[in-house]
């Protein structure tokens, strides 16, 4: 329990401070008098948009914190206004466009992608800069929504996004974006009604000079098309010939969703011709792309295909497999509410446009004052919040180190104990001390064993020396009989010793040991540090996950993965 309070309470504490910093770049960006000189931002917000900018796009490219990045792309975008320099408008404009990304590739939020490319189009409008990466944007996320929703209307508007795409990219010479949109207009055209109906924009794109001869997106497209209308003429062996020849130009990470995307159509035409084995084969293949980048819009993709496929071929069992990845996977992607949720942003994006022009700058100025003095008081309540979950996570930590620092010390007393019997043994085997029985209730229980005290010494130092060097003990199979048998022994003596001079049964006996052995393995990173808590209960005799997490609690207070993640840190510092 403490571990996943520890956790939880981390989380907050990360997520608040971001909400806080996100919260201070809207009232920043706000056009209230005096409030850039009245709150006191933090550095990041008094940074110029350039050097914003600079920071946002390492942290983007890079592998970065996309918290980070998001959260100065945000200042950036809400820092737009008509007075800025051309160049600020552009690295505006393109804060919005990298915020959807985020927003669409990391969080799957696709009301927030629409806000982020309205206000990229808004800006790019204003500053009159044609951009065709905004309408892909655009292209992209009604043509996943459509799909998802198996929505044929959302199917066309994302057509008509990806051919305004292709236009604005002709009309600057982006030859980039143009080749990705020529791409875009091919796939939605052929799924929404056949190539017949881009005739014109494609022979556009087709007349545009080649600079410095084909690039492989041009080939690739011109192939695609090909395809297409081998599809659509119902040649189908034709088709998947020009699919291979598109595999072996593009056969580079460079491209990797249009692999995936030649693979996911070369199966769906091995359908139409009821060849579902090798569909399945190019599906795999595809899933094999998706599963290692975690492309989850692709995963959804390849679970209803092969879900379909393994039905047409009467595999009943695998095609529910594939049935349940897919709703389990789409449940937490888009759903018909956030389609909603996007009817409704087109909406209030139209009602704010009519509200500001009829809104006074004297009004606007008091509402933003109300909003800031309301603000202030949110802000000052989530910071004691989070002075309250800090202090209680810090307690919590420093518990946790207390409890593993007595386990380490425990450990290390215990084998120099061993180390110490090991050598007297040497010298006189089998020998110990004498140890009294404090178990008062087991010399009632015992009263009948014929054991005297000496040949109790003599069955402790056996069972002693089985659990200290035997490695057997660690086998799931280890049972009092066999530790009796190799004590030479009957295994009720051996249970009558450890009742009465551990004052426990063989079972706790038994698990106290592998608790202890468990400990050390997690403190040998070196060797361990990439076992897994079920990993670790295993190689040390368990069976069961749910009792090695109880008897680890137990013996040691801490929790398997609290003992683990701190063993960890130590060996880093």
């Amino acid at each position: 329990m403490w571990a996943l309070t520890g956790f939880l309470l981390g989380q907050l504490m990360r997520r608040g401070i971001l909400v806080i910093l996100f919260f201070i770049a809207l009232l920043m960006a706000a056009p209230t008098h005096g409030s850039e000189q009245s709150l006191g931002h933090g550095k990041w917000l008094n940074l110029p948009i350039e050097k914003l900018a600079e920071m946002a796009d390492k942290d983007f490219t890079d592998g970065g914190s996309k918290d980070t990045a998001l959260m100065c792309y945000t200042i950036i975008a809400n820092r737009y206004e008509a007075s800025m320099s051309q160049s600020q408008k552009v690295h505006c404009k393109n804060a919005s466009m990298r915020m959807w990304s985020i927003y669409f590739y990391d969080f799957y939020d696709y009301p927030k992608c629409f806000d982020c490319l309205t206000q990229a189009l808004d800006i790019a409008n204003e500053a009159g800069i044609d951009d065709a990466n905004i309408y892909l944007g655009f292209g992209c996320m009604y043509q996943t929504i459509s799909e998802e929703c198996n929505n044929y209307e959302l199917g066309t508007e994302a057509l008509d996004y990806y051919r305004k795409a292709l236009t604005v990219g002709i009309k600057t010479d982006d030859v980039e974006h143009t080749d990705m949109a020529a791409t875009d207009v091919l796939a939605m055209a052929h799924s929404q009604g056949g190539l017949h109906q881009i005739k014109d924009i494609w022979q556009q794109y087709l007349d545009q000079p080649l600079q410095g001869g084909a690039s492989v997106l041009r080939q690739y497209n011109e192939m695609l098309y090909q395809a297409f209308n081998n599809v659509e003429q119902n040649r189908l062996d034709e088709a998947i010939a020009v699919y291979d020849k598109q595999l072996q130009l593009i056969d580079t990470t460079q491209y990797t969703r249009l692999i995936y995307f030649t693979h996911i159509e070369k199966a769906k035409v091995y359908a139409m011709r009821g060849d579902y084995r090798n569909a399945i084969a190019a599906v795999r293949l595809a899933e094999r792309i998706a599963v290692d980048l975690e492309m989850k819009d692709c995963k959804l993709e390849v679970y209803g295909l092969l879900s379909r496929y393994f039905r047409e071929l009467g595999d009943r069992e695998t095609q529910d497999l594939y049935f349940n990845r897919y709703y389990m996977l789409k449940d937490t992607l888009t759903n018909y509410q956030q389609l909603a949720s996007i009817n409704e942003m087109e909406f209030r994006h139209e009602l704010k446009g009519m509200e500001q022009e009829m809104t006074d700058i004297k009004r606007h100025r008091e509402v933003m004052s109300y909003v800031t003095m309301i603000s202030l008081g949110f802000l000052m309540v989530v910071l004691v919040l989070l002075y309250l979950v800090y202090r209680k996570n810090g307690e919590l930590r420093r518990s946790n180190q207390s409890l593993y620092q007595k386990n380490v010390e425990m450990l290390r007393a215990e084998e120099e104990e061993r180390r110490m019997r090991r050598q007297l043994q040497d010298k006189e085997p089998l020998a110990t001390e004498t140890i009294e029985s404090t178990d008062p209730e087991g010399d009632i229980k015992y009263k009948s064993s014929h054991l005297s005290d000496e040949d109790k010494q003599q069955l402790l130092a056996h069972i002693q020396e089985v659990m200290d060097n035997n490695e057997e003990i660690f086998s799931a199979d280890f049972s009092l009989e066999r530790l009796a048998m190799l004590c030479g022994s009957k295994y009720k003596y051996v249970s009558q010793v450890i009742n009465e001079y551990y004052q426990q049964n063989f079972n706790n006996f038994l698990n106290s040991y592998r608790i202890k052995e468990a400990c050390k393995r997690m403190g040998d990173v070196e060797h361990y540090g990439n076992y897994t808590i079920e990993a670790i209960s295993e190689s040390v005799g368990f069976k069961s996950r749910s009792t090695f997490v109880a008897s680890f609690k137990r013996i040691t207070g801490l929790t398997p993965s609290q003992y683990q993640r701190l063993a960890r840190e130590e060996s880093q510092q």
